[in-house]
């Protein structure tokens, strides 16, 4: 078989030509536009996975500064026991006080009410003791013993000295 080669082949020709060349020249900057691209999305992948790698190292770090809770936990309850009894103690011991203040208040009061009823039954005795005394001394028998008992008194006395 023959082929013709007319002007669609020349344009076909000089158009492969064109395109061709069109390819080579432009492959290089293709090609470095391309391969700056991938470096930069490899970049951007690289230290997105840096930064993972941190993240989950810091995550890990924290989750193990947290394996202690259970014990810390454990401690904080028995510690948060031992306060509520002894608050209760307290508590109990504060009522005692003051159960032990109002009975030492009517013990107190009882302790005065006997010394005001003895202070007024002793006034009361000496002023009888003293009326009976004032009256006895009206008595002339008495004032005549009294009478004769000083003066041998003062006899014994005056010859004694």
């Amino acid at each position: 078989e023959l082929y013709i080669f007319n002007e669609e082949s020349l344009v076909l020709f000089a158009f492969a030509a064109t395109f061709g060349g069109i390819v080579k020249s432009a492959r290089e900057p293709f090609n470095e536009w391309a391969d700056g691209h991938i470096n930069k999305i490899r970049s951007v992948l690289q230290k997105a996975r840096v930064d993972h790698k941190v993240a989950v190292e810091d995550r890990i770090d924290q989750v193990g500064q947290m394996k202690d809770v259970v014990d810390v936990t454990k401690a904080l309850y028995a510690l948060s026991k031992e306060t509520a009894k002894l608050e209760a103690d307290a508590f109990e011991l504060k009522q005692q006080t003051v159960l032990t203040a109002e009975v030492k208040a009517v013990l107190d009061s009882w302790v005065r009410y006997e010394a005001s009823v003895r202070e007024r039954e002793q006034s009361k005795l000496a002023a009888y003791m003293i009326e009976k005394i004032k009256a006895d001394l009206q008595d002339p028998n008495l004032q005549a013993q009294i009478l004769e008992e000083s003066i041998g008194e003062v006899e014994r006395v005056t010859t004694k000295a």
